[in-house]
């Protein structure tokens, strides 16, 4: 797996995107696709956003890895656990799944559709979507978008997403996965 180091700084995310895209166009020259390099670079774009936002002065570590035509990108870091409160429960680590009907609770929901996370365990989220049949958005949804909307655009860009928190180091780490496809 290949590192790279996020210093938290809005001017970095460009140059870090161009430099992690270089490399997986490199590893993965005959299976990566315009499609997927769109997928990469939003997924990439989205995570990095993500730790400007909740991870301070501290650095982020991104790692990628290509295993059987499947691209792995990692964003891990010690800042907070993921924070999701919703309607139906306030999430903590360790979760307990007793707080939620078939392991499943809804995270995020708009107009577009619901993001959800399936508990693996007690210290690991996996993400899906479910969408709705839309045909017409108005403004007033455009701007009532919450925090975790980029979590729903990470997820509908990859073909697995999942969160871990390890509570005896501190660690975050979300994973997106996508799958490539021989050209």
């Amino acid at each position: 797996m290949k590192k790279f180091v996020f210093n938290n700084e809005t001017e970095g995310i460009y140059p870090l995107t161009v430099q992690i895209i270089s490399y997986i166009q490199n590893i993965a020259k005959d299976i990566v696709d315009d499609h997927a390099g769109f997928r990469i670079k939003t997924i990439l774009i989205e995570l990095l956003t993500n730790s400007l936002k909740h991870m301070g002065n501290d650095v982020t570590r991104i790692g990628v890895d290509l295993k059987n035509n499947k691209l792995y990108i990692s964003k891990q870091d010690k800042g907070k656990p993921l924070q999701i409160n919703t309607r139906q429960v306030s999430l903590s680590w360790p979760l307990t799944h007793s707080k939620f009907s078939q392991n499943e609770i809804a995270i995020y929901g708009d107009d577009f559709g619901t993001l959800k996370g399936r508990v693996k365990n007690s210290n690991q989220l996996e993400f899906f979507t479910e969408d709705f049949d839309v045909r017409y958005v108005n403004k007033d949804t455009i701007m009532g978008l919450n925090e975790h909307y980029g979590l729903m655009i990470i997820a509908r860009a990859s073909d697995a997403f999942n969160y871990k928190h390890k509570p005896d180091t501190g660690v975050n780490t979300f994973t997106s996965v996508i799958e490539l496809k021989q050209q």
